[in-house]
């Protein structure tokens, strides 16, 4: 019987090459990278036993709270910045081109198409009515006629329609096209800030290592139009709270906006809209596919 005794080294090679085999490249080239990094990082924090399984009750914790309503796993990629990581990987911009973010997990798709200028909010005291307005551009300033702006955003609930049992399914959301100008408008309200749910695995890291769970204010967009790229974004409130520190890293300064108050009797208030209200621009610039 040899008396070479097996190290942890040993075992890391061991698991590695269990997958040299495999035919697809792709997927060996990631399965291999996965368990290094993995296996290295047990050795660099000295993993215990109990932390082990520690690990392994959060993660079956994350199998049980996610539903189809729900998504912890992407909760959990989002609260460290692996979402924001992945997405900056995949979308090199060019200079002057919109910056992208993640999409979150409160899109829904099939949202309804409205007209230009239409009011997304169906539910009253949504919040303070927001024009929010600008155009759509290709990387050389030309409009872009026929983009479909998809959005989304939350209410002075700090809920979003999917969140909230007693809200219209389609409320604080819609479809819009562009002009052939390249311009595009809607009345939406001007969103709050708002946590991201933290009654389960994700909110326990959170408190657990002295994070707090809060988005800063953003509406959700949605830019597609043929022959370019698709982006999805955010457009930040410039006088939100937790800019500096969203709990999803999502924050990109050329993001960020300025929501001008705007009087009841302003010439410019939309149609429908009573006492004070606010505007915002914010021009989107597509790279071509």
């Amino acid at each position: 019987m040899s008396e070479t005794r097996t190290t942890p080294q040993d075992i890391t090679a061991a698991v590695v090459a269990s997958f040299d085999d495999c035919s697809d490249a792709r997927l060996r080239e990631i399965a291999q990278a996965f368990a290094r990094h993995l296996h290295d990082f047990a050795r660099d924090v000295g993993l215990t036993q109990a932390e082990w399984e520690a690990a392994i009750g959060i993660l079956t914790a994350t199998g049980h709270i996610t539903d189809d309503r729900r998504q912890e796993f992407i909760m959990w990629s989002d609260s460290m910045g692996l979402s924001m990581l992945v997405d900056a990987l995949a979308n090199p911009l060019p200079e002057g081109a919109t910056e992208s973010t993640v999409l979150g997990p409160f899109y829904v798709p099939g949202s309804p198409e409205r007209a230009y200028g239409a009011n997304i909010a169906e539910e009253p005291d949504a919040g303070t009515p927001a024009l929010v307005h600008g155009r759509v551009l290709d990387s050389d300033g030309a409009p872009i006629a026929g983009a479909e702006l998809d959005v989304w955003q939350n209410g002075a609930n700090q809920l979003y329609a999917v969140q909230d049992p007693e809200a219209e399914e389609d409320h604080l959301r819609g479809r819009f096209f562009t002009r052939e100008d390249g311009s595009y408008a809607f009345v939406a309200v001007r969103p709050t800030p708002y946590t991201i749910p933290h009654d389960g695995p994700v909110g326990n890291m959170l408190a657990a290592t002295g994070r707090h769970p809060w988005r800063p204010a953003h509406i959700h967009m949605i830019v597609r139009a043929p022959g370019h790229r698709t982006l999805t974004t955010h457009i930040f409130d410039a006088d939100s709270d937790y800019l500096e520190s969203d709990a999803v890293f999502a924050v990109k300064p050329s993001l960020v906006r300025h929501f001008e108050p705007r009087a009841a009797d302003d010439p410019e208030r939309p149609d429908g809209v009573e006492g004070e209200w606010c505007s915002v621009e914010s021009d989107f610039v597509l790279v071509r596919d």
